[in-house]
């Protein structure tokens, strides 16, 4: 009797490896996608504390615009102090808006 695997074992083997790494491809691509999505939230985050550091050691609180990293950031001040900041990508998605309170000199 010879030993070995039949040509359908094979098949159904090599069927099962296909699957496991489509599903771990796949997996892959939506863990690299999050973490680019991640990395922009961070460096958008960064550019607000970096506003806002500035706007609370200004003597007058003024609005204004700059760009960033891959986007632009945008911050309208009331006259209460009351800043509203939003963090545009350079594709048009927003990655951050906020509303704060800002007194200067804190």
């Amino acid at each position: 009797m010879i030993r070995g695997f039949t040509l359908l074992e094979v098949v159904v083997a090599l069927l099962l490896l296909e699957v496991a790494v489509v599903g771990a491809a796949g997996t892959l691509l939506v863990a690299s996608s999050t973490l680019q999505r991640a990395e922009r939230m961070e460096r958008a985050s960064t550019a607000a504390e970096g506003v806002l550091d500035s706007l609370r050691s200004a003597s007058r609180l003024e609005s204004g615009a700059r760009v960033h990293d891959d986007g632009r950031i945008r911050w309208l001040v009331d006259e209460e102090g009351a800043v509203s900041l939003w963090v545009v990508s350079g594709v048009g998605d927003s990655l951050l808006e906020l509303r704060t309170l800002v007194a200067p000199g804190w």
